[in-house]
């Protein structure tokens, strides 16, 4: 007895293509768990990027020692793109788990590598020393 035309692989396509896929694609979640983890991280992540923000704009503009170098104008740029990649990271977070993307899961994690660091910078250099002070 012939196969039926639907078990049958199309001449057209390779071989890979003509099979059935195995795994289907996972469901979304929820729009609450992104809402909620970049609701989350912001207010986390609020005090540092201020904290770095206006750190950036100090030694860019020279009001910390009085004058404007090529160095303090590299840390104000470093700070800034910082200060941009911790206000994207619960963004990519929350679109990462929401979407389950393997380009989502690398960009939140590159950004929240870039966070840790910031976070560590300012803990280290400026929050500790001030509050002993």
């Amino acid at each position: 007895m012939p196969r039926p035309h639907s078990e049958i692989p199309s001449q057209r396509l390779a071989v890979g293509r003509a099979q059935p896929s195995a795994t289907p694609a996972k469901p979304y979640r929820s729009n609450w768990w992104s809402v909620a983890i970049i609701v989350i991280g912001w207010t986390a992540l609020a005090y540092p990027i201020m904290l770095l923000g206006l750190l950036s704009f100090i030694f860019m503009t020279g009001t910390y020692d009085g004058s404007v170098t090529v160095g303090s104008v590299a840390f104000g740029i470093l700070g800034v793109l910082l200060t941009l990649s911790m206000l994207a990271f619960p963004v990519l977070l929350g679109m990462a788990v929401k979407v389950r993307r393997r380009r989502l899961w690398i960009s939140a994690i590159v950004t929240g590598v870039l966070t840790v660091a910031a976070f560590l910078y300012l803990t280290s250099q400026w929050i500790i020393p001030l509050a002993g002070a």
